[in-house]
């Protein structure tokens, strides 16, 4: 096996590894807590999903999220932080500040690349006693790779306190770059996966959909509900077990337009799927930070051939009742977002974002952001949308726990990162699935107003639903 010259010339350097970390557990006595020791090195190119191919039996605990930009995935845990409850986003913000201060870089070669915090949230702020992830949870991984402009890069990170073994660590960081280089390497000579595409078994429908549209139109007609987003779910059983790092590439094969993403639990549950909602972005500059979020309702196929597909576009951008679905999430969103004092910015008319199988009305909305506002704050004012819940939202959540069958989790809740320079994205976890071995729970959802019809509602998630089946492996 050829070894690539820059991580032999890593392990030559292991005293200069030594050296940083016995600096880092200096600072931690005399600071008197634990450092954040982050080590960056650049690594043979392999595509991430290919790396958890071979790296998820070494880490159970995995976060992949991939966009047309980029892709970041997170494996196994330095430090994590649990919580439930309507504080659940203010306290994960003060652990991601407590932590950015206390993080001490190094780089052997390159530049470095510090840790993200990688966050994921349940629909509702509290969670069942069975429910299979924490309502609030965010993570530094311990091996974090990022895959940007044709270069990966690996960022390992160590918690660092005045009774740890330094001269272990070095060991360990020895063993999982020779462990991610045979990864590569082994990957890189066998890019497609032995799994062969499954037909899975639909077992039933768990929401009865069609029955719960009619079940809550009548509320619709009163002044006190505007809309709700009532979702769908599929139970699916295939013949063997779900092969994860497959499904992902099929999804950002099928759907390069989308946001790929994937959760586990580290006990075999993984909450996977492939998002066209972002929630919010946050770009950091040296003139300040800016903020993308995105107003995304109503909702039509794509049509089978060119004019047919212009027609239904046409039909789209000028229904009444999606126009006024789409309308109330504008105006929620900026409505939010002047509570904060902020100064949105946005067109008169919604876009179209056309998708492989459906396209949405789609209205990006700007605003430059004090230092003060964090990305959770902001998290916080904007989930969930009127786009996954309804308005008023409190209301509309309400109608939701009482009319679903079936527990969120999950679904349609905010998964993203944040990164110690001040960036940050989420996206919406829709069109998503709850994986568990051989079993699939899949989820979607559709916007109802007064004067929605139970049968195009229950077609449009029939839909969306058999996007991500198709694309399960």
């Amino acid at each position: 096996m050829t070894v690539a010259p820059y991580q032999s010339d890593l392990f030559k350097r292991c005293k200069e590894i030594y050296g940083f970390l016995s600096d880092c557990q200096r600072q931690a006595t005399h600071d008197q807590h634990a450092k954040l020791a982050n080590l960056t090195v650049p690594i043979r190119a392999v595509e991430p999903w290919l790396a958890l191919q071979y790296l998820e039996d070494t880490y159970p605990i995995h976060f992949y999220y991939s966009t047309a930009q980029y892709t970041l995935l997170g494996l196994g845990i330095t430090i994590t932080q649990q919580t439930s409850g309507p504080n659940r986003f203010e306290r994960m913000q003060q652990f991601v500040d407590v932590w950015k201060r206390r993080i001490l870089s190094s780089n052997q070669s390159g530049p470095i690349i510090k840790p993200y915090f990688l966050c994921g949230f349940t629909f509702f702020d509290q969670t069942a006693v069975d429910s299979l992830f924490e309502a609030a949870q965010v993570f530094v991984p311990q091996l974090q790779i990022r895959q940007s402009n044709n270069q990966t890069t690996a960022s390992l990170n160590y918690l660092i306190d005045d009774s740890v073994n330094i001269t272990r660590i070095v060991e360990d960081i020895r063993r999982r770059l020779q462990t991610l280089e045979t990864a590569a390497e082994t990957a890189n000579h066998h890019t497609s996966l032995s799994s062969a595409l499954k037909t899975p078994k639909v077992i039933r429908d768990v929401g009865n959909f069609e029955k719960m549209v009619s079940s809550v139109l009548p509320t619709l007609n009163s002044p006190t509900l505007h809309k709700v987003v009532l979702a769908d779910a599929l139970d699916v059983l295939s013949a063997s077990h779900f092969n994860i790092p497959a499904s992902l590439k099929a999804l950002g094969t099928a759907y390069s337009d989308c946001y790929v993403f994937s959760l586990s639990n580290g006990q075999g549950p993984v909450f996977m799927g492939a998002s066209p909602e972002r929630l919010l972005s946050i770009t950091a500059t040296a003139d300040g930070k800016r903020l993308t979020t995105d107003a995304l309702a109503g909702s039509a196929p794509r049509g089978n051939t060119s004019k047919t597909d212009q027609l239904i576009a046409k039909q789209l951008l000028s229904n009444p009742k999606e126009r006024y679905e789409h309308q109330v999430v504008v105006e929620f969103i900026v409505e939010q977002l002047i509570q904060l004092g902020l100064k949105p910015e946005f067109a008169d008319s919604p876009q179209l974002l056309q998708l492989a199988n459906i396209q949405h009305l789609h209205t990006p909305i700007q605003a430059a952001l004090p230092h003060s506002l964090k990305p959770l704050d902001l998290v916080k004012m904007l989930h969930p949308t009127p786009a996954v819940a309804g308005l008023p939202r409190l209301t509309a959540s309400q109608l939701l726990k009482a009319t679903e069958s079936f527990d969120r989790e999950l679904y349609a809740s905010p998964i993203g990162w944040i990164d110690a320079n001040g960036n940050s994205e989420f996206i919406v976890g829709i069109r998503s699935a709850l994986i568990d071995g051989r079993q699939a729970r899949l989820f979607a959802g559709a916007g109802i107003v007064a004067q929605s019809n139970p049968r195009r509602e229950l077609a449009e998630v029939k839909l969306k639903l058999q996007a991500l089946l198709g694309s399960l492996m």
